[in-house]
């Protein structure tokens, strides 16, 4: 499968998160928008929208249009066991990358990996982005041993990310 063309997503969310990001998804498509991530936050009682738009930045009329038109959907699908307050938003410098375009758009920045299941024995990784090629993050990954750091090029298939973040520093601010 040729995720590269596709509108693959790796979703690191709740069966109750991914519900609700199935139900507005083709909303918020429709409308020239991409979600990025779909988060409850039970304690204060928020549900998360994290977005991108199609070819353009992201503004508090955009937040506002999206708000108006699912809204609609999740109080007639009952997908939230009571009242909460809904946030939509950009995702931010230190975004997370979702898609096989977030890793083409970012080779050369760092990132903080999460995994499914182990590759050389670990689920976490930190490192830079080397390359993207037919569904394959190649990772140049830190490696700390007794204090002296070390890179070692790893190979990632994009269905085995759990959750993928980019790294906050300057490098993203040029």
């Amino acid at each position: 499968m040729d995720m590269e063309n596709t509108e693959f997503r790796i979703k690191s969310e709740t069966s109750e998160e991914s519900k609700i990001s199935s139900l507005i998804e083709p909303i918020i498509e429709n409308q020239g928008y991409l979600i990025i991530q779909v988060k409850i936050n039970q304690h204060e009682k928020i549900l998360q929208i994290m977005l991108e738009k199609i070819n353009a930045e992201l503004n508090i009329d955009d937040c506002k249009k999206i708000s108006r038109s699912i809204m609609p959907i999740i109080d007639l699908n009952n997908v939230l066991p009571e009242e909460y307050r809904v946030e939509i938003s950009s995702p931010g410098v230190d975004r997370l990358l979702v898609r096989p375009k977030d890793f083409l758009e970012n080779i050369g920045n760092e990132i903080k990996i999460e995994l499914l299941e182990n590759i050389e024995n670990k689920k976490k990784y930190k490192g830079m982005i080397e390359g993207f090629a037919e569904n394959i993050l190649n990772l140049k990954a830190v490696k700390i041993d007794n204090d002296v750091e070390s890179y070692k090029e790893i190979k990632i298939p994009i269905t085995i990310i759990n959750k993928a973040k980019l790294i906050l520093n300057d490098n993203l601010f040029k």
